[in-house]
């Protein structure tokens, strides 16, 4: 594994991507290395990758889902805005000798036609941006896969938001040599899912408040009519990215969704 990027910049502001996306998964490693591990178990099975699949992991973060496919043998390419997260993931892809490829690019541009048999789009990561341009960013996608191509999206149920709630409000945990707290809310007349974190690492003084994150959540007919819209037809969902599969039922946190571009 190569070494962890800086987690203070040169400004000496704190590099929130780097604390989510690498340290927190570093500090869980075990962890999330099984996580991983059942997720890929979970594409691989909801998507019927044939061996020679092309993949376009989309919002990838460090790069965990399309590293450990690429080990798995399948052509992916992941994309993030994040410069920090690309060339951690970069990094990890040469040691590994994958391959796994990386593009720091935003999800709202991507220019990509007709070039790949399947595309993840994990972790609520379609929800970032106003309703127009979730719709304009999943139309991309879609020009993205070939003829009978498919999508994956990984979204939070907002029916059942509470639940997923609980896990944000245990207070502090250490993390990276500081604490964390993570804070979270969820409007209902907006459907709008904010998240809000304070990181304290007292060896540099530093006290920092992440900007928030605002996260669009979309229940199944949403989402349906949205896939649609950009030419994907809903073949099957999930209730979470796991194995044995979960129906999706009422109680579901999670809504994993794969459709088919027509």
């Amino acid at each position: 594994m190569p070494d962890l990027p800086a987690l203070i910049l040169d400004d000496g502001q704190v590099d929130w991507e780097a604390l989510f996306q690498i340290y927190e998964f570093e500090q869980f490693h075990d962890y999330a290395a099984g996580l991983t591990r059942g997720e890929a178990d979970f594409l691989e099975m909801a998507l019927a990758l044939a061996e020679d699949a092309s993949i376009l992991d989309v919002a990838c973060g460090g790069g965990r889902h399309a590293l450990e496919l690429a080990q798995r043998g399948y052509s992916v390419e992941g994309v993030d805005s994040s410069a920090t997260l690309v060339g951690y993931a970069m990094r990890c892809a040469y040691e590994q000798a994958t391959r796994a490829r990386f593009v720091q690019a935003d999800m709202r541009e991507l220019a990509y036609a007709q070039q790949f048999d399947a595309a993840l789009v994990m972790n609520s990561s379609l929800g970032f941006f106003d309703d127009a341009t979730n719709r304009a960013t999943l139309k991309r996608i879609a020009g993205a896969l070939l003829d009978g191509g498919k999508v994956l999206l990984q979204c939070l149920n907002p029916y059942q938001i509470d639940k997923y709630l609980q896990g944000f409000r245990g207070g502090w945990h250490a993390l990276a040599g500081g604490y964390l707290l993570h804070e979270a809310s969820f409007a209902p007349r907006t459907a709008t899912l904010h998240m809000n974190y304070r990181f304290v690492l007292p060896a540099h003084g530093i006290d920092a408040q992440h900007p928030g994150d605002h996260i669009r959540l979309y229940g199944y007919p949403e989402l349906e009519a949205m896939l649609a819209a950009s030419g994907l037809r809903p073949i099957s969902v999930f209730g979470d990215a796991v194995l044995p599969p979960v129906a999706f039922e009422e109680a579901s946190i999670w809504q994993v969704l794969v459709a088919e571009k027509l």
